[in-house]
C-alpha cells in the first residue's frame, strides 16, 4: 500500500531490500544454530530470552509471552511445559492472581541464556555496520517527496 509522497521503488532499492532480507536471514540462521550448539531448540530459546527481557515490573504471564513471542496461548504453554520439562524455567503462581502463571528463570535456564546472549551480541555488532547501511540505502534522503 503507497502512502502520499511514496516515490517508486529504484532498482537500488529493490537490490537493498533483497540484501536487507538476506542479511536477516543469516542473522536467523546462525542464531538458530548458536541455539542448537547449546542443547536448546530455537523456539526455547526464543522463550528464554522473553522471560529474561520482559519489561514489565513481575516475571512474564503466560499471555504476556504468547504476546512477546507472537503465538498462541496454547503454544506458549506446550513451550513452557517443555521448559520446565528440561529444567530451563519454573512456572510460579501469580501471587496477585492465582489464575495467572509467571515463568521464571532457573540457574540452568540463565546460564544457556547468557552464554547465548554473548555470542548473539557479538554477532549483531558485526552486523550492525552491514544492516545500517542497507537502512541507510532505504531512507528518504534519495527521495525528491519527502
Amino acid at each position: 500500500m503507497t502512502e502520499p509522497g511514496d516515490a517508486p521503488l529504484t532498482e537500488g532499492d529493490y537490490r537493498s531490500l533483497a540484501e536487507f532480507r538476506h542479511a536477516l536471514r543469516r542473522f536467523l540462521a546462525f542464531s538458530e544454530r548458536a541455539a542448537r550448539d547449546h542443547g536448546l531448540t530455537p523456539a526455547q530459546h526464543q522463550l528464554l530470552l522473553a522471560v529474561r527481557g520482559h519489561p514489565g515490573p513481575t516475571n512474564p504471564s503466560m499471555s504476556e509471552l504468547a504476546e512477546l513471542l507472537q503465538l498462541r496461548l496454547h503454544s506458549v504453554g506446550e513451550l513452557a511445559d517443555r521448559a520446565v520439562d528440561n529444567g530451563l524455567v519454573t512456572r510460579d503462581v501469580d501471587p496477585d492472581d492465582g489464575r495467572r502463571s509467571l515463568l521464571v528463570l532457573t540457574a540452568e535456564g540463565t546460564a544457556r541464556l547468557d552464554a547465548l546472549s554473548l555470542i548473539h551480541r557479538r554477532e549483531l555488532r558485526r552486523f550492525r555496520a552491514e544492516l545500517g547501511s542497507l537502512l541507510d540505502e532505504l531512507g528518504d534522503e534519495h527521495d525528491p517527496g519527502v
